[in-house]
């Protein structure tokens, strides 16, 4: 059976560093990380995913057919940003990650059906809970977490369905119970000052709506399909990724539903997927590329840079928290390659 290198060309990052060049240092083969069954389903998925980049320039508007599609290398890279290091590195799928409110460090793992707490730096994850195809994550003030629950089949082929849940989670103590249901996928989840929910299907076009009732309006936004999401300091404004097709970054107003594009990559680079999402206090976004291998920061200006390269598949992104050793001033960020990665001083404080 050919490796996941032999058949894509990449390669998987590990814990190891090349010290001071900001690349990951890349050994090994897909199949050495993964079981054989989780090898193929990840290849199958990677092949969906770009699939559905083509399919969605054609359903969803101009996207990668609009230009000769080119390689991001030519990315500017941030200012002052500290080399990336490889600070887990697991035969898990890591989809999203996020910090609980003592700090500690929270990640879904899609295809193992976890979340795992990682309790510092350099401690070794922790499997706190089972939760069915787990997405995205979405801090609570009383120290709970809710974990979207459904990146599955049903929520990819039948959305109106509302297969997909949240599930709230006490990671002290592993407890978990039914937060929502009938939701239409809950790949990204964010919470918004007032306690509204948004959650996300990145192939269907539905962002729902979680009230603080608890009352679901399933396909709230429902102009396009929907990824990662953050949403911004004053709860106006949801942001939300557009993998597919016309790749971009929308802006949702959340009190009409009225969307505008704010961001759009250059031209020819429609193809790099735009995956999770995250914001800072000043307004900067920050998004993995999953297929172009970098992270960029997107300042309010419209001006973006990249702060970090050659990464495997990167996923999930969160601006760190103190409380337990992990920096604020850094984002960290997770790879369906089983690594959870920090690049350190990416925030700028101002």
């Amino acid at each position: 059976m050919n490796t996941f290198e032999d058949v894509f060309g990449a390669t998987v990052s590990t814990a190891a560093h090349r010290r001071g060049s900001g690349d990951i240092v890349k050994s090994g083969g897909w199949i050495r990380v993964f079981t054989r069954n989780r090898c193929i389903v990840i290849v199958l998925a990677v092949c969906l995913a770009f699939g559905s980049v083509v399919i969605g320039s054609v359903v969803f508007g101009s996207g990668v057919a609009s230009a000769v599609p080119r390689s991001p290398a030519g990315t500017p890279m941030c200012a002052g940003v500290g080399p990336a290091r490889t600070i887990v590195a697991q035969p898990h799928t890591y989809e999203a990650v996020a910090f609980d409110g003592d700090g500690r460090m929270l990640v879904t793992d899609w295809l193992g059906n976890g979340v795992d707490v990682v309790a510092h730096p350099g401690a070794l994850p922790r499997r706190v809970a089972t939760v069915e195809a787990p997405g995205g994550l979405a801090p609570m003030p009383d120290g709970t977490v809710l974990v979207g629950s459904g990146i599955a089949a049903p929520s990819l082929l039948a959305p109106a369905v509302g297969a997909a849940s949240l599930i709230r989670l006490d990671p002290r103590t592993g407890a978990r119970s039914t937060y929502a249901t009938g939701l239409s996928m809950g790949n990204g989840v964010v919470r918004a000052p007032d306690g509204t929910l948004f959650a996300s299907n990145d192939l269907v076009p539905a962002v729902d709506r979680i009230g603080v009732d608890v009352r679901v309006q399933r396909g709230w936004y429902r102009e396009s399909p929907a990824n990662g999401l953050a949403v911004s300091r004053d709860g106006r404004t949801l942001f939300a990724n557009v993998s597919l097709g016309d790749t971009r970054i929308l802006a949702i107003d959340t009190g009409t539903g009225r969307a505008h594009s704010y961001f759009r990559p250059p031209r020819g680079l429609d193809w790099v997927f735009f995956d999770d999402l995250d914001i800072d206090e000043h307004g900067r976004l920050y998004v993995p590329l999953y297929f172009g291998s970098q992270v960029w920061r997107i300042d309010p200006d419209g001006s973006h840079c990249a702060l970090a390269t050659g990464l495997t598949l990167p996923a999930g992104i969160s601006v760190g928290a103190g409380g337990a050793g992990f920096s604020p001033s850094a984002v960290y960020v997770t790879t369906h390659a089983g690594s959870v990665v920090e690049i350190p001083h990416a925030i700028l404080r101002r």
